[in-house]
């Protein structure tokens, strides 16, 4: 059982501000965010093309991604383009709450994967820009996830709806300082 709440400041979607515990069963989860490479692999191989072209991958030139940037978590691509990439590479998008118990290691009393407090070393701490998915080893979950925390917005598989809008629940927040 892991017990799940919501922390205030956070958007409450969907809302945990009684918590509760939620048995999570058994699955897998890369020790790394999909990176650039990963996904241009997938686009070369499958010949993947997107319904919706609409920023997606914007940041590559003339298909593919800037060099020096393989190492680098893939950003501007929608819900179903990861998991196109997912269902290729035989895998899936974790869950909201698989996402969480992975970042925290099963203990409710971490805000961050690495422990309580917020260390600004451990994170691509709103730099501005992406970093290597590699680059903080001290922002290590429980579990051996890296990078969880701070470098780009992480989809999961689940849909919030509030009555007017479906959300995609994404966890870990950006590098992306506003």
């Amino acid at each position: 059982l892991f017990s799940v709440k919501s922390e205030p400041g956070f958007i409450p979607y969907p809302d945990y501000n009684t918590a509760r515990e939620i048995k999570v069963g058994s699955f897998y989860m890369d020790k790394f965010p999909v990176t650039n490479e990963q996904y241009y692999r997938f686009v070369r191989k499958s010949g993947y093309e997107p319904e919706d072209t609409t920023n997606y991958l914007r940041h590559w030139v003339d298909g593919k991604y800037p060099e020096g940037r393989e190492n680098h978590p893939v950003v501007h691509i929608g819900l179903k383009d990861a998991k196109a990439y997912a269902a290729w590479a035989g895998k899936r998008l974790p869950t909201e709450i698989e996402w969480q118990y992975a970042a925290q290691g099963g203990n409710p009393e971490y805000a961050w994967p690495w422990g309580r407090e917020f260390d600004s070393t451990a994170c691509n701490n709103a730099l501005g820009y992406p970093t290597a998915v590699d680059e903080f080893p001290p922002g290590a979950s429980p579990f051996g996830l890296m990078d969880m925390t701070g470098n780009v917005w992480q989809m999961t598989s689940d849909m919030y709806d509030n009555g007017s809008y479906y959300f995609n629940i994404i966890k870990g927040g950006s590098h992306y300082k506003p």
